[in-house]
Parts: structure tokens; C-alpha cells; sequence
């Protein structure tokens, strides 16, 4: 169950990584892009770490790091949507939106 919801959460990030593109609009719009490039970052670093650690058997480390990764990819899927929004799209925004639960169930997973 935690390897499948890791990656649905690594194929999130990487289908959502070519976003970042839209960043020369308005200043909101760069700083929600910015948030969402340094969420998302640290929350691919800690889903690794996280693997790593039960790879490694120590399902408490594990489960630290799972949390930390869950809590920045709902701050990543949330500055995301906001700036979607801000930038006046709406296309896809349920997709993000069910990343968003899928982060929240990461998180609540331990």
C-alpha cells in the first residue's frame, strides 16, 4: 500500500514539474511557483529518505520522514492550485486536488 501510494505521488510530481514554466506572470503567480518548486523538492527528498529508511527496516524513520513529505506536498499541491488559479486556470485543478488527498493520506498513512 505505501510503495503504490508513493508513486502515485512521484508520477504526480514529475507530470506536474513541467508547470513551473508559467513563472513570468504576475508576482503571485512567481512566488505560488516558487513555493511549489521548493515543496515539491523537499518532498521527493523525503519520500526517498523515506524508502530508504524501510528498505533499510526502521519503520519509525520511515514513518517521520513519510509525514515530512506528506505535510510539504500538500504545501507544494496547495501553492500549485493557488497559483493555477491566480493565473486564471482552471484546467486540471480536480486533478491536483485529488493529488492534494493523496498527500494528506501519505501524511496520515503512520
Amino acid at each position: 500500500m505505501l510503495r503504490s501510494i508513493i508513486a502515485s505521488l512521484f508520477i504526480l510530481l514529475i507530470a506536474c514539474h513541467g508547470t513551473a514554466s508559467w513563472a513570468d506572470s504576475p508576482i503571485s503567480f512567481a512566488d505560488y511557483m516558487n513555493e511549489w518548486n521548493e515543496k515539491r523538492d523537499l518532498a521527493t527528498k523525503n519520500l526517498l529518505e523515506a524508502e530508504q529508511a524501510l528498505k533499510e527496516g526502521d519503520k519509525k524513520l520511515s514513518c517521520i520522514y513519510q509525514r515530512k513529505a506528506g505535510a510539504n506536498g500538500i504545501e507544494a499541491t496547495q501553492a500549485l492550485i493557488k497559483a493555477m488559479k491566480s493565473n486564471g486556470s482552471t484546467d486540471g485543478i480536480e486533478n491536483f486536488e485529488a493529488g492534494l488527498n493523496k498527500w494528506k493520506e501519505l501524511r496520515d498513512f503512520c
